[in-house]
């Protein structure tokens, strides 16, 4: 791609140097022309000034005033035909080779034949320089990372790349990303020995960076496979190290999660995916773990045959001020503080006649695919709605909380108060 590339802007410069050479030399003959035409007319017009002038001298009688200017007007005449039939023959279909051929051998003249040796000579000089003093290997790298990245499975491909990549950290052994892809190459075929001794010595020539704590997941990653998936001394201490400079690391979170599933530590895993979805709330291996987190939250209930994970106790009252039909309704529910959108994570109504009342959220009251263990921080808001749905209306009366953290067993108390109406 990157010859590709620069063989297309070569051509693009080649182009801006002859093209206009190559026009002028081509309308060259019709410019002469013209300019021959218009230096006639010139002539004419000041010789016919100096035949009035003479006339009205009285140095020429009406005769020979007259039989001077219509041979004026006769040259003339002549010329102009005759420059008319040049341009037409010049610009007639069969001769359109002639012409081209012309063109060419005027290049050869020293006006235009310096651009062109120019051009000739700027892609060696510029190849020369650029192998000498440029970054082609760095380009050359890249082009090998790239296509890691982009490789969906080719197990040929893979083969090359860990042949090319090889040979690239044998020849630049103080170059991580070097051995980092040579690594995922060998995981990509299940080499996971050979994956985390290269893992291994990318994280030795790395700074203490987030860079550092991703290679250090998946050296994490090899050992906990190639331990058949035992979590022992070695990973648990790869993981503090991985933690310490970044405790959002999401391929050590990945680890953490999978193994307190295995464990069935279901809170713990639940902890672990609440994080990893701070990554990115709006993706969908965000979704995807808002579902494995209700699922778990489902098994902790059944498991303790009671309330599991957080619960938000809610003392809802109506200001003195607010005079409202006894029958209108009310909802309260808690959001998503984190993601605009989501349905209500819970969710109860009343009416004004019940307030003022305590309300208890908890997994239970969930209306959604989510409840109150799928995120980490909440808001509640409460609406008297006029039109008798959820959905605020000016009007209407509502107040909102300030953000709430939950944890997984969070009790969260609170009191609020409809006092203020939508504008």
């Amino acid at each position: 791609m990157f010859w590709i590339v620069t063989v297309g802007l070569f051509l693009l410069a080649v182009l801006f140097v002859l093209a206009p050479i190559w026009f002028r030399v081509r309308t060259q003959p019709v410019d002469s022309d013209e300019l021959r035409k218009q230096a006639n007319i010139a002539l004419f017009q000041e010789r016919s000034g100096e035949l009035e002038a003479e006339f009205s001298a009285g140095s020429l009688d009406q005769q020979q005033f007259d039989l001077l200017l219509s041979e004026l007007q006769m040259g003339l005449l002549a010329d102009v035909e005759l420059n008319e039939k040049a341009v037409s023959s010049a610009n007639a279909r069969p001769n359109l080779r002639s012409n081209s051929y012309e063109a060419l051998r005027s290049l050869n003249t020293s006006t235009y034949l310096l651009p062109l040796v120019f051009v000739l000579a700027l892609p060696v000089f510029a190849y020369g320089l650029y192998n000498q003093w440029g970054y082609i290997d760095d380009v050359q790298v890249m082009d090998l990372f790239q296509r890691t990245v982009d490789n969906q499975g080719d197990s040929a491909e893979t083969r090359e790349l860990i042949i090319a990549l090889g040979e690239l950290a044998q020849a630049n052994p103080d170059m991580p990303w070097a051995f980092y892809f040579l690594a995922e190459n060998f995981a990509a075929v299940g080499l996971f020995e050979e994956a985390q001794i290269a893992y291994q010595k990318a994280a030795d020539l790395l700074d203490e960076t987030p860079e550092k704590a991703l290679v250090l997941g998946r050296i994490a990653m090899a050992m906990y496979i190639n331990s058949e998936f035992e979590f022992g001394a070695q990973v648990k201490a790869v993981i503090d190290q991985a933690r310490a400079i970044n405790p959002s690391e999401m391929s050590v979170l990945q680890l953490l999660a999978a193994e307190a599933e295995q464990r069935e530590d279901y809170s713990d895993a639940i902890d672990y995916w609440r994080l990893m979805i701070q990554a990115n709330p709006n993706g969908d291996f965000a979704e995807e773990l808002r579902f494995r987190i209700a699922a778990a939250q489902d098994i902790l209930a059944e498991r303790n045959g009671g309330r599991s994970g957080p619960q938000i106790n809610v003392a809802l009252s109506l200001s003195p001020e607010a005079d409202l039909n006894p029958d209108l309704r009310v909802f309260l529910a808690v959001r998503n503080a984190e993601q605009d959108g989501l349905p209500p994570l819970a969710a109860v109504d009343t009416t004004v006649s019940a307030l003022p009342a305590s309300f208890q959220l908890d997994n239970t009251s969930a209306v959604g695919p989510y409840n109150l263990s799928s995120a980490e921080s909440v808001y509640v808001t409460a609406l008297a709605s006029f039109r008798g749905v959820a959905t605020p209306a000016p009007g209407d009366y509502r107040v909102k909380s300030a953000a709430l953290m939950l944890d997984s067993d969070a009790e969260v108390v609170l009191e609020l108060e409809l006092s203020e109406r939508l504008p």
